[in-house]
C-alpha cells in the first residue's frame, strides 16, 4: 500500500507526457490505413496527439494494413472523430496550421508553438474548403523540387512534425 500512496502524493506526481503534447496532428478524411498506422508510430515517437477525422473507408480488420503502427498504439494517443469540425470544436480556440498545396509559406517559415494544431488533408484531395477558407493565412505548403507528383501523407506528417520539434527544441535552449 505504501507504493500506492507514493504514486498519489503531489511531490511524486508528474503529468503524463501527452497531457501537454508537442502537436495535435489532424488527418482530415484519410483513406489509406497504412498511412494512419505509420502516423500512429510517428505520433508515439514524437509524443504528439493524433486525431483521425471522418469515416474510415477501408477494412479496419485487415491487420496487414495496420502493421506499421500495431506495436505503437499502446504508446500513442489517438482520437477518432466524426468529422474535422467536431475535432476542432473539441480542441478549442487554437488556430490550426493547414498543410495544403498553394500556401505561400513552408513549414520552416512559420513559428510552431507547443500544442499547435496541424491539419493534413486526405491522400486524394484537400482539406475541407470551409477550413481552408477560414484560415487562408495559415496554409503552409511543403516545397517539392524534384519530378514527383506528390508526397505520401505519412511523409508530409513526418516532415512537419520534425520541423515543429526542431523549432520547439531551439526555443527551449
Amino acid at each position: 500500500m505504501q507504493l500506492h500512496s507514493d504514486l498519489n502524493s503531489s511531490s511524486t506526481k508528474t503529468p503524463h507526457v501527452l497531457s501537454q503534447p508537442l502537436l495535435h496532428i489532424i488527418l482530415d478524411r484519410p483513406k489509406i490505413a497504412a498511412n494512419i498506422a505509420s502516423i500512429v508510430r510517428l505520433s508515439a515517437s514524437f509524443q504528439a496527439v493524433l486525431h483521425v477525422c471522418g469515416p474510415l473507408v477501408f477494412d479496419q480488420g485487415d491487420k496487414t494494413k495496420w502493421r506499421a503502427g500495431l506495436d505503437y498504439f499502446y504508446g500513442a494517443r489517438v482520437h477518432f472523430h466524426q468529422d474535422i469540425f467536431s475535432c476542432l470544436q473539441l480542441l478549442g480556440d487554437i488556430e490550426p496550421w493547414i498543410i495544403e498545396v498553394g500556401g505561400e509559406k513552408a513549414p520552416w517559415d512559420v513559428s510552431f508553438e507547443s500544442g499547435a494544431i496541424v491539419i493534413f488533408g486526405p491522400e486524394d484531395g484537400s482539406v475541407n474548403d470551409l477550413i481552408c477558407n477560414r484560415y487562408q493565412e495559415r496554409i503552409v505548403s511543403i516545397p517539392q523540387y524534384g519530378p514527383v507528383r506528390s508526397l505520401n501523407l505519412a511523409q508530409c506528417v513526418a516532415m512537419v512534425t520534425a520541423e515543429a520539434t526542431r523549432q520547439l527544441q531551439d526555443k527551449n535552449k
